[in-house]
């Protein structure tokens, strides 16, 4: 199922379309040439009205469209399936980067947790060790860091999405 906001993203994109197509059949269908210059006569009279009040609306239109597509930051108390029970999302984050940082190869870890709806999307950044093999280090965060997380907040979908880096390495300068 298609989220919300590609939903809203075909729906606007489908309405320019139609928006184009139409006037450009119109135009071609009654003469373009005619069409043209009334509209431009039109806008000419009218001053920079219409113009201004298209733009203001176009870029209202495009701000909605974009608050709808930002992530927002996951409740300060996330609930958990037993009644009147709740759990900080501070402790969730601390509580992954520590079991994070303790993988062995993991020198920094680094957990952001926001919220899409009913669905909690995870980041991890972890930062490896030189020499370290990035896919033991993805199974071992995969099968025992986050699966306890995953059943403790079992209402919601949890997603999680794991990012590996290195440092770099920095060439030393002649003194």
């Amino acid at each position: 199922m298609p989220s919300r906001a590609a939903v809203a993203d075909r729906a606007a994109l489908a309405l320019a379309g139609t928006a184009l197509l139409a006037g450009a059949a119109g135009a071609t269908r009654w003469g373009g040439d005619r069409i043209l210059r009334t509209g431009l006569r039109y806008l000419e009279q009218a001053g920079h009205g219409p113009v201004a009040l298209a733009g203001l609306l176009g870029t209202a239109l495009w701000c909605c469209l974009l608050a709808t597509r930002l992530p927002r930051p996951a409740p300060r108390r996330l609930r958990l399936p037993a009644p009147g029970c709740s759990l900080d999302s501070r402790a969730v984050r601390r509580a992954v980067r520590a079991r994070c940082s303790a993988v062995p190869g993991v020198v920094r870890a680094r957990c952001r947790l926001t919220r899409r709806g009913r669905r909690l999307d995870l980041s991890l950044t972890l930062t490896l060790d030189r020499g370290t093999n990035p896919a033991a280090v993805l199974t071992d965060v995969s099968t025992t860091v986050l699966p306890p997380f995953t059943t403790l907040l079992t209402p919601g979908r949890l997603s999680t999405r794991i990012h590996l880096t290195v440092p770099r390495h920095r060439r030393r300068r002649p003194a």
